[in-house]
């Protein structure tokens, strides 16, 4: 049989077909998905991302589980919705705007604007950085999160194509922004953040390609030192865990397993799960900023700033620090809500800003510089990092000419 004789379709002379017609949904139902994405992002800013679920978004928003389970499969399914509903595109106008003045040089209002005293971070912002930091160990949340990121980032220069220092300049310019984001998880009260933030807007825009490679410099291995071993090495235990699985998560018997060390040691050295954890936050930060404290005074004392910048981005390309960086991550994470850990986070900032101040007296540093110095080198390695851990891209930038450049508008001042 050839083409031609191919029996017609039955229902080739039929008029077309009509579109099924849905059944129109209903005011209160239309209201309903309002209600749940807000109650949703209300549970999100009380008690964190992973916290959202479908009982307790039913309970917020004053409806049966049952009408929750109509819309969403699980829990991953409402967060996923949340994130791309009511998160997504308030996160990224935001940095876009913010990224944009920063490596044009022009005045960061949106930036500046969040960071005055008394001022409220919308939700979006800091549920949208939440989301980027625990995508690498939340499966579902990553699968939704990651791409969209990849594509954001391609979209600013994050590619192959790019020169090494440009790919330094977004790398640094977006890590100063999400750090000092993260920084105001822990609700540390700074309001000078226009100094740092006009000085390293300027060093990324003003920053030439260094032919010299990054040095090298002896870093301490982070490891916990106190006179008590079992503290010691249940601090590094914690340290691992809430690197993989965040602060919340991290139990008891976890650490015990990991530690080689029985329950009931960890409860005779502590009286709780709490107690244990934050103590090993103490530690293990007061003994990250010493490290980066030591590296800016070596550089102030010798007159040779460049080293101390440098030493920082060095240290954070290092892949032996790479576990470290996501604990301190989740450190601050954990602030956001958590009122002690919050608390031990002000405490190790403080006393390091404090010890910073005592060293050069005001006639030497000025104090709106060496505040800025310190709190500024806070945020960009917190930041910083975790684009690195975002990207593989940054990894290759030149930030060799971007600690040049800040060295050079540090001594301006």
């Amino acid at each position: 049989m050839t083409k031609a004789e191919l029996p017609k379709d039955p229902d080739s002379n039929m008029p077309p077909r009509r579109p099924v017609a849905t059944r129109a949904r209903s005011k209160r139902s239309i209201a309903n998905d309002s209600a749940i994405l807000d109650a949703a992002l209300a549970v999100a800013m009380d008690f964190g991302l992973e916290a959202v679920s479908l009982s307790a978004v039913a309970t917020r928003a004053g409806l049966t589980t049952g009408a929750l389970y109509s819309r969403f499969e699980d829990n991953d399914d409402l967060q996923a919705s949340l994130y791309l509903d009511r998160i997504e595109r308030p996160f990224f106008e935001f940095l876009d705007a913010t990224l944009h003045t920063f490596l044009t040089g022009e005045n960061n209002t949106a930036l500046n604007n969040l960071l005055k005293s008394g001022s409220v971070i919308p939700p979006e912002i800091i549920l949208g950085l939440e989301a980027l930091i625990i995508s690498h160990r939340n499966g579902a949340l990553g699968e939704v999160v990651t791409p969209i990121m990849d594509q954001w980032l391609a979209r600013w220069g994050l590619v192959s194509e790019s020169t090494d220092i440009d790919i330094a300049r977004v790398t640094v310019a977006l890590g100063t922004i999400l750090g000092i984001l993260i920084h105001r998880f822990a609700e540390i009260e700074f309001v000078n953040w226009q100094l740092p933030i006009f000085g390293l807007s300027r060093a990324v825009h003003d920053a030439k390609p260094s032919t010299t490679p990054l040095p090298e410099f002896d870093f301490i291995d982070f490891q916990a030192t106190s006179d008590n071993e079992i503290r010691n090495v249940l601090a590094m235990a914690a340290a691992e865990i809430i690197g993989k699985i965040g602060y919340s998560s991290t139990t008891v018997s976890r650490i015990a397993r990991r530690s080689n060390l029985s329950t009931g040691t960890i409860y005779n050295t502590y009286e709780s799960k709490e107690d244990m954890l934050v103590d090993a936050l103490s530690m293990l930060l007061q003994l990250n900023r010493q490290e980066a404290l030591d590296q800016e005074t070596q550089g102030l004392e010798s007159n040779k700033i460049v080293d101390g910048f440098t030493a920082q981005f060095t240290a954070g390309l290092l892949a032996s620090r790479h576990e470290w960086q996501r604990f301190r991550h989740e450190a601050f994470l954990a602030a956001r809500i958590n009122p002690r850990v919050r608390g031990v986070i002000a405490q190790v900032h403080a006393a390091e800003i404090a010890t910073a101040r005592k060293t050069f007296p005001n006639e030497k540093v000025p104090l709106q510089i060496l505040d800025g110095i310190v709190l500024g080198g806070q945020a960009v390695s917190l930041g910083w990092t975790l684009v690195l851990d975002s990207c593989e891209q940054s990894r290759r930038g030149n930030y060799l000419g971007i600690a040049e450049a800040i060295a050079d508008i540090t001594n301006s001042f």
